[in-house]
């Protein structure tokens, strides 16, 4: 009985250390980028390829209470993924590279599923506010054949012919097919995740973060959109006016996997040591001198 009272007093203990958790700190992390888009998915030119891209550096200031929390974790974000470009025979001969540089400036709600003195593992709901730094559409590839789709615009540069079955395409490296300008400046990004706090000592923690984020709106401005839509380029495989691509909803989706650490600025619940109440009377201190015995006769 007297372990029971022992182990539930220690748990009672440790929970209420766990309150209002003030902390600052730094992070830096990885992402999985992923982008949906109906108009690439219809281009046999193109397939995707698994990526990865970094999260170069971020800040975090998080509060937590019994319960609940909250965390404000702005950092430098890249995205978008890259797709191999394929010719007519099936064979890679390039890559397609999306970029999207953004501030990003995350809003999150914890909820804790644990509120431990020195571990806190919590599910994570935010609201990503993005400003795009950079943004393009790069091709890097070998001379070769590619099938176009009816509806895109073959490039009069030299080098690009249009034959029976394909075009003949020339190699390129890092050109430049859709600029920044054609992306939104803005962008609105849903999150979930979990994140994890583990305390080393009263004064630091180190963090744990993976969540999955999906992008509201697509990345590509109005007008470029609209100019998919109403194709006005140069001539495609047909000889109509064509466009830059084929048309499709897109929308960026990235898994976040971010490392940190924190300064813990403010504690209210850090344990204090507290008198035990029974006074020293060992003769040291503030106690009387003791009295002379009477000499033994």
């Amino acid at each position: 009985m007297r372990l029971l009272l022992t182990v539930i007093l220690s748990f009672g203990s440790m929970l209420c250390i766990a309150q209002n958790v003030e902390s600052f700190g730094f992070f830096g992390g990885f992402n999985f980028p992923i982008t949906m888009d109906e108009g690439l998915q219809r281009d046999s030119r193109f397939s995707g390829r698994f990526t990865i891209k970094a999260t170069p550096i971020g800040f975090s200031y998080g509060y937590d209470k019994v319960g609940y929390g909250y965390l404000i974790s702005p950092s430098y974000t890249r995205i978008g993924q890259s797709f191999n470009i394929v010719n007519t025979a099936g064979g890679e001969i390039g890559t397609r590279e999306l970029l999207m540089d953004y501030v990003s400036v995350p809003v999150a709600f914890k909820l804790h599923i644990n509120d431990m003195a020195f571990f806190r593992l919590s599910a994570l709901a935010a609201i990503n506010f993005n400003y795009l730094i950079s943004g393009s559409e790069n091709f890097t590839h070998s001379a070769g054949k590619l099938k176009y789709p009816a509806g895109i615009s073959v490039p009069n540069d030299p080098g690009y012919i249009v034959s029976y079955d394909g075009v003949f395409v020339p190699q390129v490296t890092n050109l430049m097919y859709v600029s920044k300008d054609k992306f939104n400046a803005f962008q609105l990004f849903a999150a979930l995740g979990l994140r994890s706090d583990i305390d080393i000592n009263d004064d630091w923690s180190i963090n744990f973060d993976g969540r999955i984020n999906f992008g509201l709106f697509d990345s590509r401005s109005e007008t470029y959109i609209k100019q998919l839509k109403t194709p006005s380029g140069t001539p495609d495989i047909n000889g109509i006016p064509g466009s830059p691509e084929l048309y499709g909803q897109r929308r960026e989706i990235y898994l976040s996997v971010g490392v940190g650490i924190s300064k813990i600025l403010n504690n209210n619940s850090k344990s204090r040591k507290r008198g035990s109440g029974i006074k020293d009377r060992s003769g040291g201190g503030n106690t009387g001198k003791p009295r002379n015995k009477r000499p033994k006769r």
